[in-house]
């Protein structure tokens, strides 16, 4: 009986199929390896965020109580160093004013005509005493003269010490008129204004907040143990809205953020910063070297063990040949988005599947596609 090609066909597959499996069992199942090598520290590169803050900001106030008369800026403004930003109604501190001087040249004109006295006084006890000498007067009169001219003497410098008083209540009379009166201590923006004309004003109450226009920092919180290794000395990269800035180190706080438990680091920015206002959030990058032995393997490589540990296959040789699958444990020390630095039980010149780990056992005969 003659069998049809399409059985012939079907009678070959089902002969060869056992047997190519065989040969693909005995060949290994193909991978990809990469071959590693032992590094003895790795870069790492790390970003803190922290604000942009002004080197200067005042909260500015008036040191006496009363009404506001005036206020010549606003929120947002760009002020000068010596510009008047606002002012008080300063009637009764001008009338205390007056009234002061007035007092003044009252206790000036009682000093002088007490000097005087006193001087009339020293001179009449002089000529008592030359009379006295020449035992032409009393030695009761001489007496009297010379305790006269004491107590006038004594009068002047009470008149004198009112004088100088009341000229210290005129010139703290003055002061505190021209404290009626608002400046900039330095160029800079207005950020905020507190109060409106006609508030009664007490004492320190806050009037506006004030800005430097100078240069600016950077405050950014940084886990202690990452403080020994910051350089007064070195430059640093601050991003903000994507442009990245030098800056140097200013200051570290000596205290810790009760919070957050990070030191605060004090940047300045080195250059120009058009377009940075205090307030925007600011990025500080770290680039680290670290001393720690290990091998870079791809994350495809990886898959997670117990414990906190990974697992990776190497290839290795089978002594027929080929090559066999090993199962390694290893313990993650960084990572990037393609690669991870791992110390474990490896050396270098290990073949490392790179991917596919998911199917294969140990044991599990393995063919190299790929150095």
């Amino acid at each position: 009986m003659r069998m049809s090609p399409l059985r012939v066909l079907l009678a070959l597959s089902l002969f060869t199929a056992p047997l190519a499996l065989a040969l693909a069992e005995e060949a290994g199942l193909p991978v990809a390896t990469a071959q590693v090598s032992q590094a003895r520290s790795y870069a790492l590169s790390q970003q803190f965020a922290g604000l942009v803050e002004s080197a200067q900001q005042s909260t500015l106030a008036f040191t006496t109580s009363a009404p506001l008369a005036a206020m010549a800026v606003d929120a947002g403004d760009f002020v000068t160093q010596g510009q008047t930003l606002a002012r008080l109604d300063d009637r009764e501190l001008a009338a205390a004013l007056s009234s002061a001087r007035a007092a003044q040249r009252l206790a000036e004109a009682e000093h002088t005509a007490q000097r005087a006295l006193a001087d009339l006084a020293v001179t009449k006890a002089e000529r008592a005493e030359a009379l006295f000498k020449r035992q032409q007067l009393a030695e009761q009169a001489f007496d009297e003269a010379r305790l006269a001219a004491a107590a006038e003497q004594a009068r002047e410098r009470v008149a004198k010490a009112r004088a100088q008083q009341a000229s210290a209540q005129a010139e703290e009379a003055a002061v505190r008129l021209s404290r009626a009166v608002l400046q900039a201590p330095y160029d800079g923006y207005v950020s905020e204004r507190h109060v409106d004309e006609g508030s009664l004003l007490a004492p320190g109450a806050p009037v506006l907040t004030l800005v430097s226009a100078g240069a600016l920092e950077a405050r950014i919180g940084l886990p202690p143990a990452l403080l020994s290794s910051l350089d007064s000395g070195a430059s640093y990269a601050l991003t903000v809205e994507g442009t990245t800035y030098p800056a140097s180190l200013l200051q570290i706080l000596p205290q810790l953020d009760p919070t957050a438990r990070t030191a605060t680091a004090r940047f300045r920015f080195s250059t120009p910063t058009p377009g940075v206002r205090a307030g925007q959030l600011v990025e500080l990058t770290l680039d680290r070297t670290i001393n720690e032995a290990g091998f870079w393997v791809p994350l495809t490589a990886l898959a997670e063990a117990n414990r906190g540990l990974w697992s990776l296959f190497l290839a290795v040789p089978n002594g027929a040949g080929g090559y066999s699958a090993q199962r390694s444990l290893v313990e993650i020390l960084h990572s990037t988005t393609s690669a991870a630095f791992v110390r474990g039980d490896l050396v270098s010149g290990d073949r490392v599947v790179q991917s596919g780990v998911g199917r294969l056992v140990p044991g599990q005969a393995l063919r190299i596609t790929q150095p």
